[in-house]
């Protein structure tokens, strides 16, 4: 079992987006993706854990950007499974461009869960042949709650539709950062880009649940938050710290 996980990936027409920078709900899908690769060697991952009753998901991710690759660059990707915190098993990620530049860096927190119970589990009391790479960290920060923020301002609904529904029948990560990104219009994407992203994925939408998707914005802090209004409960909080495009 290797404790670090390697791809390399040529950036496509379809991951970047009308400024040519790499999209990053595409980053979301490339980690995630390398993520799940890994898990695979690692046999923890969804062909062994589905039929043994139990799934993962992401709880938390603090991104860090420094430089958006373009369409047809190549990037490689490096994961490994740092620690485990509490109840929360500790991944982290680097992008690296053909220069061998960190050009991107995340730290997760995913919750190991019973699929009957939806209770979650100690990964490592139940695969203790997992093994950690501790001594490596791409982000030092772990996981914590958002201060309360009550003046936001509504900015659109959004009910999910069959596209928006993955593999596990629910809205995926990336798909809450595509909402995030629909909060601003063209011209704020040409001047802008985001620098860091803390987001905090805290319950479920299902297909045909409706989203309210509201912002907050404190300098160059933009806080979003979507509630379910089916369940009216918050499933996504997320900071973002914008900063003027390159």
């Amino acid at each position: 079992m290797k404790p670090l996980w390697k791809t390399t990936l040529k950036i496509r027409a379809f991951d970047v987006d009308a400024n040519n920078r790499l999209k990053v709900s595409t980053i979301f899908d490339y980690f995630q993706d390398a993520a799940s690769n890994h898990a695979e060697e690692l046999k923890v991952g969804y062909t062994d854990l589905i039929p043994k009753g139990y799934f993962w998901v992401l709880s938390w991710i603090k991104l860090q950007i420094v430089d958006y690759p373009k369409f047809m660059e190549e990037v490689k990707i490096e994961t490994w499974g740092k620690k485990q915190h509490k109840l929360y098993s500790i991944r982290d990620f680097l992008m690296i461009d053909k220069y061998d530049n960190v050009i991107c860096k995340a730290t997760t927190a995913w919750l190991f869960l019973d699929a009957k119970s939806l209770r979650p589990k100690i990964m490592p009391q139940l695969f203790p042949n997992v093994i950690f790479f501790e001594g490596k960290s791409a982000v030092d920060e772990l996981p914590q709650k958002f201060q309360n923020i009550n003046q936001t301002e509504i900015i659109f609904s959004k009910k999910i539709s069959y596209s928006d529904i993955d593999l596990n029948k629910h809205v995926n990560n990336a798909k809450y950062v595509e909402f995030l990104n629909d909060c601003y219009d063209d011209k704020f994407h040409s001047s802008h880009q985001l620098k860091s992203l803390t987001g905090s994925f805290l319950s479920e939408a299902k297909f045909g649940d409706k989203l309210q998707i509201s912002k907050e914005i404190q300098n160059d802090n933009h806080f979003i938050e979507a509630i379910n209004l089916n369940t009216e409960k918050v499933v996504f909080q997320a900071m973002g710290e914008w900063i003027r495009a390159k």
